[in-house]
């Protein structure tokens, strides 16, 4: 009779253990992705005041692109492995903003 009665709450405490100890895991697992997935963030860079067929207007831009990037990327982290990521996260931006701007347009095209 005592076996019995051992046996059973043993399964019942072993039992609501594991519903316990599985909804934590997937709790975490459900969690961890939402973070590591944050939206992109980005910026609007404005050129349309800049002639892109001189040095002066292309510097300018880059200028412009560099500080939006820097402004994107920033975490507040100054840990080393922080630094690395906005080293990393602002030329990225840089190359894909660079890709986006379009070529000027010189008067030996026309």
């Amino acid at each position: 009779m005592f076996t019995t009665v051992n046996t059973t709450l043993t399964r019942a405490v072993l039992g609501t253990l594991g519903t316990a100890l599985c909804a934590g895991v997937c709790l975490v697992a459900a969690t961890a992705p939402a973070a590591a997935a944050e939206a992109p963030r980005s910026a609007k860079v404005h050129y349309a005041d800049l002639n892109l067929a001189n040095k002066a207007g292309r510097a300018t831009l880059d200028r412009r692109l560099l500080s939006a990037a820097r402004a994107v990327c920033a975490t507040g982290d100054r840990s080393p492995d922080a630094a690395m990521d906005e080293t990393h996260c602002i030329h990225q931006a840089m190359t894909a903003a660079r890709a986006q701007v379009p070529a000027p347009v010189t008067p030996a095209a026309l």
